[in-house]
């Protein structure tokens, strides 16, 4: 089932972002990192539980009987360079690894992107690691394209990364 987030949501949707992290970038971060981020769950936590409650993004999770294996967060585009029309964004979308391929993935998409254009947005952004191939087949197959040009740099873990903005217009 997706439906909205709640703040009492905020622990599992931060458990799920990190798990999804510690497996999802174990080629791109040191391993050293990814399980450092286990000390940052409290952090998370709250971060969540305020951004969920201030409504600034919407966020949607996948819920099974389990509790919570997934989530989207999707908003306005924060990227100051967009043009042309309405633009919003999906900030992140996160599924518990033992989850990968049973198309709760699309079903978290569907519902953000369907919120977006509810809300009256023409186009969507976001930005994924250069080497994440799951997400950026994912992100194809959903009909994004990378935007020539759009290449940022950040550094996680004392290693630097480069991340590339994809674009689709709904």
């Amino acid at each position: 089932m997706i439906r909205k987030a709640l703040p009492s949501d905020a622990n599992a949707i931060a458990r799920v972002h990190i798990r999804s992290w510690q497996e999802a970038y174990r080629e791109l971060m040191p391993e050293s990192y990814l399980r450092s981020l286990d000390a940052t769950l409290d952090r998370r936590e709250s971060s969540w539980a305020r951004s969920i409650e201030s409504g600034e993004t919407e966020v949607l999770v996948a819920a099974l009987d389990t509790g919570i294996i997934g989530w989207i967060a999707v908003g306005a585009s924060r990227d100051e360079d967009v043009s042309g029309g309405r633009v919003g964004e999906v900030m992140a979308i996160y599924v518990l690894p033992r989850y990968w391929k049973a198309g709760i993935g699309l079903a978290l998409w569907k519902a953000g992107v369907g919120h977006l254009a509810d809300q009256g947005y023409e186009r969507l952004t976001l930005w994924v690691l250069k080497g994440n191939e799951r997400a950026i087949r994912f992100y194809i197959r959903a009909g994004c394209l990378a935007e020539v040009g759009s290449e940022r740099h950040l550094s996680r873990g004392g290693v630097s990364l480069r991340e590339v903005r994809y674009g689709l217009a709904m």
